[in-house]
C-alpha cells in the first residue's frame, strides 16, 4: 500500500485534529455528564416557529428553494441581517455582508486569503482552538498575547513588546484576531477602553482586526459595550475590522450560517474564496432563516436564552463555591455572558493527565492546553454551563471538586 504522507501537500500536513472533537469522542458515553462541548441549550430552539417557516418557504418557493444559489448569499436573508445588526447601532449595504456555512468556514477564509506560509497572526493567549486550527490549515503562526490582568482585553504594554520585537525579527504580522465578547474559552469581556486601544494600535500598525463574535448578543448581565467593528465605523472608519458573525449560537447550530461584516472590496475577495470551497451556503436553510426572522421573534429567543443561561451560569457558580476544595490557587472566572467558564488550577496540576481520571469519575472538561498555539499552560480548563441539566450541573462539579481534591491532596502527601 503507499504511503499517503508522501502524497500529502505542506498544508496537509500543517493540518491539525480538534483537540476538541477527538476528547468528544471519549465522553459519547451516556453515564458521562460532559461540560466539554460549547453546545447551546436545546430548549432555546424555537422548534415550532422554524417549522412554520420551513413549511411557509417551501409553499412560497417550490422547487426554485431547492437549486444553487449566489455565493453572496440570499438577498432576503441579507435584509433581514441589515434590520437586525441596524437595531444594534451598525449600518450596513448588502455589499458589506457575505453569508457564510456557519463562522467557522468564516474562520478559514480569512487566513486563506491573507496569510502565505511562515506569516503570523497576533491573538489572544489563550484563543479559540478553530482559528488556531485554521491558521495553521495554511502554514501560519500566532503571536499570542495575554490577557492583562483585570482581565479586560489583551495586556497593550504586552502586545507593543512582543510587537516590537517580532519586527526587529523581520516577521510578518497580517492581522489581528479577537474574540471581545464572552471570550471562548475563558468567558472574558474586553472593556471599551481596550477596544479603542486595540483599534489605535492597528490604525498605527496597519493591520487587520478580525472581530470574532458569536457569543456577543449572549449578555445576560451588565451593560453592551460596541463591537470593535461598530465602534471603527465609529472612529476613521477606514474598514478595517472584519466581523465574524453565525446563528449558531443565537437561533440553532444545526442551521450552518454564519456571515461576515466587512468594507466591500474585502468581502469581494472572500466571495472568489467561497466560490473555491462550497458554492453557496444552502439556499434553503438560508430561506428558512430569513423567513423566521421576518416575524420578529429572534429577540424573544435570545431573551429567554440569555435568561436560561443566566441561571444555569448562577447555579454552576453556585455549585463551585459549594463543592470545591478551597486553595488559592483554584480560581474560576465569573461571566456576564456566554457559555463558559475558565477554571485555573494549582500549578502543580496537570488537566491534559487529569482528564483520564475526570473521565474514570464519568465527568468531562475540555483540557486548557489545546487553546494554545505554543507554550500551553497545563493547569487550566474550560467548562461549559449552557448545556447541561441543573442536575448534570450538580452532580457533575461534584465530580469534578472529588477530581481536584484527590490531585491536590496527593500532592501535599509528596505522592
Amino acid at each position: 500500500m503507499q504511503d499517503l504522507s508522501v502524497y500529502l501537500s505542506a498544508n496537509a500536513h500543517s493540518m491539525k485534529k480538534s483537540v476538541i472533537r477527538e476528547l468528544l469522542k471519549l465522553t459519547n458515553q451516556p453515564d458521562i455528564i460532559s461540560f466539554a462541548g460549547g453546545l447551546p441549550a436545546p430548549e432555546t430552539f424555537p422548534i415550532e416557529e422554524l417549522r412554520v417557516a420551513s413549511d411557509q418557504v417551501f409553499r412560497k418557493y417550490g422547487d426554485k428553494i431547492l437549486q444553487y444559489g449566489t455565493t453572496e448569499g440570499d438577498n432576503d436573508l441579507k435584509a433581514r441581517i441589515i434590520e437586525y445588526e441596524s437595531s444594534h447601532g451598525i449600518d450596513l449595504d448588502p455589499d458589506n455582508i457575505l453569508i457564510t456555512s456557519a463562522s467557522q468556514q468564516a474562520l478559514d477564509m480569512v487566513p486563506k486569503l491573507f496569510l502565505d506560509p511562515g506569516e503570523y497572526v497576533i491573538a489572544e493567549r489563550p484563543t479559540y482552538l478553530g482559528a488556531i486550527q485554521a491558521i495553521q490549515s495554511y502554514q501560519g503562526k500566532v503571536l499570542g498575547i495575554p490577557f492583562s490582568h483585570a482581565n479586560d482585553g489583551l495586556d497593550m504594554d504586552e502586545l507593543e513588546r512582543k510587537y516590537a520585537r517580532a519586527k526587529s525579527e523581520n516577521k510578518r504580522i497580517k492581522y489581528i484576531y479577537v474574540i471581545p465578547d464572552f471570550q471562548n474559552p475563558t468567558g472574558v469581556c474586553w472593556s471599551l477602553e481596550k477596544r479603542k486601544a486595540l483599534i489605535e494600535f492597528a490604525y498605527r500598525e496597519g493591520l487587520f482586526i478580525v472581530e470574532d463574535a458569536p457569543y456577543r448578543e449572549l449578555r445576560f448581565m451588565g451593560e453592551p459595550i460596541p463591537s470593535l467593528y461598530q465602534l471603527e465605523l465609529e472612529m476613521q472608519n477606514l474598514g478595517i475590522v472584519i466581523g465574524l458573525k453565525t446563528f449558531s449560537k443565537i437561533l440553532a447550530p444545526g442551521t450552518r450560517i454564519g456571515w461576515i461584516l466587512a468594507r466591500k472590496d474585502i468581502i469581494q475577495q472572500l466571495v472568489v474564496a467561497k466560490q473555491a470551497v462550497d458554492l453557496c451556503t444552502s439556499p434553503l436553510t438560508q430561506k428558512i432563516v430569513a423567513q423566521f426572522m421576518a416575524t420578529g421573534k429572534l429577540e424573544e429567543v435570545l431573551k429567554n436564552t440569555c435568561a436560561i443561561y443566566r441561571d444555569k451560569r448562577n447555579f454552576m457558580l453556585q455549585k463551585l463555591d459549594t463543592y470545591m476544595p478551597k486553595h488559592p490557587d483554584l480560581t474560576w472566572t465569573k461571566p456576564e455572558g456566554g457559555l463558559f467558564l475558565w477554571l485555573s488550577l494549582p500549578s502543580y496540576i496537570d488537566t491534559d493527565k487529569m482528564f483520564y481520571k475526570a473521565i474514570e469519575k464519568k465527568v468531562a472538561y475540555v483540557v486548557g492546553s489545546s487553546f494554545y498555539y505554543d507554550d500551553p499552560e497545563v493547569n487550566s480548563m474550560r467548562i461549559n454551563f449552557s448545556y447541561s441539566s441543573y442536575q448534570q450541573i450538580e452532580e457533575g462539579v461534584k465530580r469534578l471538586a472529588s477530581t481536584f481534591k484527590e490531585e491536590i491532596e496527593a500532592h501535599e502527601a509528596g505522592l
